[in-house]
């Protein structure tokens, strides 16, 4: 199903959100922090034109208490500086949305 070049990270990711047992099952926002996604939370990643991501970090109250163990994997350092008051880049939204 995968390429042979496929990263082993991209396969693991899709096997635990495609789990059929539902309580084994990767939740959203656990999908989010996967070592996958470890790049996007880099503060040197940029597009292929060389332009800076859009956001990806802004997660609601809500989503943040959902699982707040996630948190600091969600909200990388660099964005947590910003939030505390420190310096950094604006926080930003995340692609995909949790529901509770």
């Amino acid at each position: 199903v995968f390429r042979a070049r496929t990263p082993p990270e991209a396969i693991e990711l899709v096997s635990r959100l495609l789990e059929y047992t539902p309580s084994a099952r990767i939740t959203p926002l656990q999908a989010c922090a996967h070592k996958f996604f470890d790049e996007l939370r880099d503060p040197n990643t940029r597009l292929p034109n060389n332009r800076e991501l859009p956001p990806l970090f802004n997660f609601t109250e809500h989503e943040l208490k959902i699982q707040p163990s996630l948190n600091s994997i969600l909200i990388p350092p660099h964005i947590r500086g910003v939030e505390e008051g420190g310096s950094g880049e604006e926080p930003q939204p995340c692609a995909s949305s949790a529901t509770a």
